[in-house]
């Protein structure tokens, strides 16, 4: 009795000591220590061993009780933390199948050997089969190897195990109604803790709208490409005969140029020629002055040279400038003073002169008639203002101010008297300023202010009445 009820405790803590290594938790182990603490209170009431009192008796089973209830609360949480594990993993395997079945893409779960083991609505709903139908089809039942060989063949070395990387190309997948479609496919294997293939998981995306897409949009860009070579060869015509367009323009322009400067050449002789008509009537005058001995008739030959000498001064400026349009005004006025002063015998060193009328638009049409003003003008100053010996000045300035060119004309000589009607008086000099300025659209002012100032001003802009 004693040798077996040894026997049966040590095999029960043996049993709890392995229980304990086999999973973790040490929960056999509180049992185990029961039983040998019953198994030896029991020995002692057994045999009748001598104890002063039953203490160690009680203790002995009462730490035995103790045991019992530990194991016991702990076989409750255990079991009540694997209802816990349990639930969780139900609500997680609930998720994924959710997840699984509502999928955008279709999913299927592969064997090892191609036959379909599961799959979603979507891959149904692509393929057209029922998910019962489907569960008796393989891989090669749904995916036909003509044509794409080579991605069927690496599709078998992923279910092999021969290429764990997984695939993924586009393909034509076989539908229920025989039709091929295509579809973005992806295979990959799902594998145990040594790596092995468990299963696999194929997923197809139906990419024929995009494929269809793709096709219009290939045809669009040839088409537009067949656009692009027709408008690039119109425009390769265009330009060449834009090219010849321009070539024609540089030739008729070379020819405008080379008819220009013909012109030009003939305005610069005509110029030239009036020049040298109005200096032999200039000299013909001369001559006559020469010969005629009545004092009055020899201040007009004089005063007709001058006036002469005036417009024949602004067709040699003319010329010899090199713009037909307009002259170098400052310049042609004090050619035309030097030539009254020798004209009149005027001393240089007793009756100075000075002339500022830069930059000012002074065009053919204009400049005629504002050298014959400037020549009645400053003859009149030459011949008046500075009687006997009294020395002076003579001054011309010319300004632009806003819409009119205005020159003023003055002298410090002796002026003309207060009472006098410069208007009205009977002088050709005095007729022909107020006659020219008229024609110029202009106006006249005399001040007597320290001697006589004439100003006058002109529009920039004057219209020759039509003869």
């Amino acid at each position: 009795m004693v040798l077996s009820n040894l026997l049966l405790s040590i095999i029960i803590v043996v049993l709890s000591i392995w229980g304990y290594l086999r999973i973790g938790r040490p929960t056999p182990l509180y049992f185990g220590f029961a039983y040998v603490l019953f198994a030896v209170s029991h020995l002692l009431l057994l045999y009748d061993i001598e104890v002063y009192d039953e203490l160690p008796i009680v203790i002995l089973r009462t730490l035995g009780y103790i045991f019992v209830a530990t194991g016991l609360f702990a076989i409750i949480r255990d079991i009540m933390k694997r209802q816990s594990a349990e639930l969780a993993l139900r609500e997680s395997e609930e998720r994924l199948s959710a997840t699984f079945d509502q999928a955008a893409v279709g999913i299927a779960e592969i064997l090892p050997y191609s036959r379909i083991s599961r799959s979603n609505k979507k891959f149904s709903g692509i393929l057209g089969y029922t998910p019962r139908e489907l569960s008796t089809m393989s891989l090669p039942d749904i995916i036909n190897p003509e044509g794409q060989l080579s991605q069927f063949d690496r599709m078998e070395a992923v279910i092999s195990g021969f290429d764990r990387s997984g695939f993924s190309a586009e393909m034509q997948v076989r539908t229920k109604t025989g039709k091929d479609i295509w579809c973005q496919v992806f295979l990959s294997a799902v594998t145990d803790h040594l790596g092995d293939p468990k299963y696999f998981i194929l997923v197809l995306e139906d990419i024929t709208a995009r494929k269809r897409a793709e096709d219009d949009l290939a045809l669009l860009n040839a088409s537009l490409e067949e656009r692009i070579i027709g408008r690039t060869s119109d425009l390769l015509n265009a330009n060449e005969s834009l090219v010849h367009e321009v070539d024609n323009r540089k030739k008729a322009e070379a020819g405008l140029k080379d008819a220009l400067n013909v012109k030009e050449v003939l305005l610069k002789e005509i110029h030239h020629r009036v020049k040298n008509n109005l200096q032999i009537i200039i000299s013909i005058l001369f001559l006559q002055a020469q010969k005629t001995t009545d004092p009055a008739s020899v201040a007009v030959l004089n005063d007709s040279q001058s006036r002469i000498q005036s417009m024949a001064l602004v067709h040699q400026k003319l010329y010899q400038s090199g713009d037909l349009a307009s002259i170098d005004f400052n310049g042609y006025l004090n050619n035309l003073v030097s030539n009254l002063m020798t004209t009149y015998g005027v001393d240089p060193a007793r009756i100075r002169h000075s002339v500022e009328v830069k930059n000012l638009p002074i065009t053919i049409n204009t400049a005629i008639p504002i050298g014959l003003l400037m020549n009645e003008l400053v003859s009149n100053a030459f011949k008046y203002a500075f009687p006997g010996i009294r020395p002076g000045e003579v001054t011309i300035r010319g300004t632009e101010e806003g819409d009119n060119l205005v020159f003023r004309v003055r002298d410090n000589g002796v002026g003309i008297p207060e009472g006098t009607d410069w208007e009205h008086l009977d002088s050709l000099g005095l007729n022909l300023v107020r006659m020219l300025t008229r024609q110029l659209k202009g106006t006249v002012v005399l001040s007597r202010t320290n001697g006589t100032e004439f100003i006058l001003t002109i529009p920039k802009e004057v219209r020759r009445n039509p003869s």
